[in-house]
C-alpha cells in the first residue's frame, strides 16, 4: 500500500494544497515550525483516523476557520482507495471510497509506522505509553481487537461510574465484574499474542542495530506485577475474578477499578533481567526504541502481506550514523517513506538513497517546493 496524492484544505498551517509523491522515498525538508510535522500528521490521520500529536480535534483546523478537509489516494494490491475526513469544531466525519463510513471503517485500511522524537516515552516513560502502542498497532494488524477494545472501554466507563455512587449496588457490581472479566481477558489474551508474536521481529531487528551486542526481552505486567504469559483466555479469566476479589473493598472506597487491562504493562528488560527503562544508556534505549518500530513493520508485511507507509518526523538528528544506515537499509528499499528533516544536506552521508526514487520537497511557512 502507498499514498499517491495528498489534498488537504484549512488545515494547520496549509490553506490549500494538493501534493504527489514517490512511491519509495519522500523527504520534506526545511526550517523548524514551517509545516513539515503538519505533513505527517495529515498523513497518519487518514491512516489512523485522529492525529498522533493532539486529542483535541479541532486543534487541526486552521486558525480563523471553522472546517479543515484531507483527502488521500492510495494505491494497494487490490484496489485503489480513497479516504476523506472533514472536521469541524463539533463534528468529524469520514468518507471510504466516496461512502460514509465510521472512523473504526477507515482505522487499519492503510497502515501505518510512526516515529517521532517522542518515541523514546515507549521505553523511558510510564505504562500508558507502552500500553498505547500495543493498542495502536494492534488495531491495525488485527480488525477485530479494536472492537474487542472499545467493548471494554464501554464495560469499564460503566464499572467506574457505578463504583463513584455514594452507595454502590454489590448485586449491581457483581453483573459488571463479570463483564469485566470476560472482556477484559480478550484485551489481554490479543496483547500476549501479539507480544509473542512480534518480539522476534523486534528481537531480529534490535540485533542488526546493535551488531547483536544486546538482546532484550518483553514481558507483559499484569495486577501486582504479575508476569503474564501466552496462557488461555479462562486461565486468564480466573485470574480477573481472583483479583477482583481481593480489591473490592479498596476499589468501594478508592472508587475506581484497580485491576484490568488499562493498567497493564510491558517491560522490555536486558537478558540479564536489567530494565532498560532503569539501567540502559540514552543510546541502549534510542536502539530498542528503532528495533520496536522496524520488528512492526515486518510484523504487519506478514500479517497483511503488505508493506505499512513509514513516517520518520525529525529522527534523523536522533541517532548516529550507524543507526542511520541500518534504518535506511532496512526499510527505505521496501516501504513508502515519508521523512522530515532541517536540511537536505541531512542525507549528503547516504548518497545511496538517490538509488531509491526518492522526491525532496522544501518546505517554508505552509508553501510547498519540489526540488
Amino acid at each position: 500500500m502507498f499514498l499517491t496524492s495528498l489534498e488537504l484544505n484549512r488545515f494547520r498551517n496549509y490553506n490549500d494544497l494538493t501534493i504527489e509523491f514517490s512511491p519509495q522515498v519522500n523527504i520534506f525538508f526545511g526550517q523548524n515550525a514551517q509545516g513539515k510535522t503538519n505533513l505527517l500528521e495529515a498523513i497518519a490521520m487518514l491512516s489512523l483516523g485522529k492525529s498522533f500529536r493532539t486529542k483535541k480535534d479541532d486543534e487541526v483546523i486552521q486558525w480563523g476557520s471553522e472546517t479543515c478537509f484531507l483527502k488521500g489516494m492510495f494505491v494497494g494490491e487490490q484496489t485503489p482507495e480513497t479516504i476523506e475526513i472533514g472536521i469541524g469544531r463539533a463534528e468529524k466525519r469520514y468518507r471510504l471510497n466516496h461512502q460514509s463510513v465510521k472512523r473504526n471503517d477507515i482505522l487499519g485500511q492503510v497502515p501505518v509506522v510512526i516515529f517521532s522524537p517522542d518515541d523514546l516515552q515507549l521505553i523511558k516513560g510510564g505504562p500508558s505509553n507502552r500500553r498505547d502502542f500495543l493498542d495502536l498497532y494492534l488495531a491495525q494488524i488485527e480488525p477485530k481487537y479494536r472492537f474487542v477494545y472499545y467493548n471494554y472501554s464501554k464495560v469499564l466507563q460503566q464499572r467506574n461510574r457505578l463504583l463513584k455512587e455514594r452507595e454502590v449496588n454489590l448485586t449491581e457490581l457483581e453483573v459488571w465484574n463479570e463483564q469485566l472479566v470476560e472482556k477484559g481477558a480478550k484485551v489481554i489474551k490479543y496483547r500476549l499474542l501479539f507480544i509473542e508474536t512480534t518480539i522476534p521481529y523486534i528481537i531480529q531487528a534490535q540485533q542488526q542495530i546493535s551488531n547483536s551486542r544486546e538482546t532484550l526481552t518483553f514481558e507483559y505486567i499484569g495486577f501486582r506485577n504479575q508476569v503474564l504469559t501466552n496462557m488461555s483466555e479462562e486461565d486468564i479469566k480466573k485470574l480477573l475474578q481472583e483479583a477482583l476479589i481481593t480489591v473490592r473493598h479498596s476499589e468501594i472506597e478508592r472508587r475506581v477499578t484497580l485491576i484490568g487491562p488499562q493498567l497493564d504493562d510491558l517491560r522490555i528488560s536486558f537478558e540479564s533481567g536489567l530494565e532498560l527503562r532503569i539501567f540502559g544508556s540514552q543510546g541502549q534505549q534510542r536502539t530498542a526504541t528503532l528495533a520496536l518500530k522496524m520488528g512492526l513493520i515486518n510484523k504487519i508485511k506478514e500479517t497483511r502481506d503488505e508493506y505499512p507507509i513509514l513516517l520518520l518526523d525529525d529522527v534523523m538528528s536522533e541517532f548516529d550514523d550507524g543507526r542511520k544506515r541500518a534504518l535506511i537499509e532496512n526499510l527505505i528499499n521496501s516501504v513508502q517513506t515519508f521523512i522530515t528533516s532541517t536540511s537536505r544536506n541531512d542525507f549528503a552521508r547516504f548518497a545511496y538513497i538517490s538509488d531509491f526514487r526518492t522526491c525532496f520537497y522544501e518546505i517554508e511557512r505552509g508553501a510547498l517546493k519540489i526540488g
